[in-house]
């Protein structure tokens, strides 16, 4: 099954133009944190903004052997980037201030790669535990929300503009018809709305929210799901997050974005995409100017 796309080519794999590797897209002198950093998507970003040549990369999640992993391979291929492998619970908000009291020790985090989620046992409401179905909210939302708080509220100076990206699912745009997963579904929306408010009371900030695309993970196994290809690759969202955080990317700040889609022909209707603020956003399309005609 393909996706519907406001871009004609549709992208399985990185394309050259998010190639992290590029001057412009340089992440020399910022510092960046990106959780769940330890598998998958997570770990493909740390090593895209390795490859963007970051000082600082903070990478953490609750499991220190898979981080701690990932943190000594890549210091051995990006020797340039220093690498901070922390055990972080981002639902405990203690634990979240003592993470971002550690990297403004360093510096201002510039950059924040909110990549860790969790995928509630799929089932229909009446068959869920309610602990199990209640912790997709506690994860993705209060998670997403301590993360931006504490990011805003940062000790330290902000050098340039800066940059939020919120890791989502494109299922969200399916709704039930991505079948029996109102835990995850309805977590991962209410996550991108926090995303756009916390833009919006922000403008100081770049903020995204962003569908990686049909990624082979532990969560795309438990969802279990049927119909769709998972042949995405895991450095397609790693190679976007590194380009959203560049200088190209201000005209889509706020938008819900698929990192599937091609970056060129984005900028080529950048002018377009900038006219209608509505476009590419959680909200209900339409539902602002209709309503205003019943005034």
């Amino acid at each position: 099954m393909s996706f519907p796309s406001p871009t004609t080519i549709y992208h399985n794999n990185p394309s050259p133009i998010i190639d992290p590797t590029q001057q412009h897209l340089s992440a020399t002198g910022r510092i960046v944190l990106v959780t769940g950093g330890g598998t998958a998507i997570g770990k493909a970003t740390v090593e895209a903004f390795a490859k963007a040549k970051a000082d600082h990369i903070f990478l953490v999640g609750r499991r220190l052997n898979l981080l701690t992993e990932v943190e000594e391979k890549l210091s051995e291929t990006y020797p340039q980037t220093k690498f901070h492998a922390i055990q972080t619970d981002i639902t405990q908000e203690n634990e979240v201030e003592s993470l971002f009291q550690e990297i403004n020790k360093i510096g201002f985090l510039d950059i924040l790669v909110a990549n860790a989620g969790y995928l509630p046992e799929p089932g229909k409401i009446a068959a869920t535990e309610t602990s199990e179905w209640w912790k997709g909210y506690e994860i993705n939302v209060l998670g997403t929300y301590l993360l931006a708080k504490y990011f805003i509220n940062q000790s330290q100076a902000p050098r340039g503009k800066p940059v939020f990206i919120g890791v989502n699912t494109g299922a969200n745009h399916l709704g039930p018809a991505a079948g029996p997963m109102s835990g995850y579904l309805t977590s991962k929306l209410a996550t991108a709305s926090v995303v756009e408010f916390f833009q919006a009371e922000y403008p100081n900030i770049k903020a995204f929210n962003v569908s990686p695309g049909m990624v082979q993970t532990d969560m795309s196994a438990k969802a279990n799901v049927k119909g769709y290809a998972i042949h995405d690759s895991p450095s397609l969202m790693a190679n976007f997050a590194v380009w959203l955080a560049g200088p190209d990317s201000d005209f889509l700040n706020g938008r819900f974005l698929w990192a599937n889609w091609d970056v060129g022909e984005l900028i080529a209707a950048k002018d377009k995409i900038a006219a209608n603020p509505e476009q590419l956003r959680v909200n209900f399309g339409g539902w602002q100017e209709n309503y205003a005609k019943l005034k």
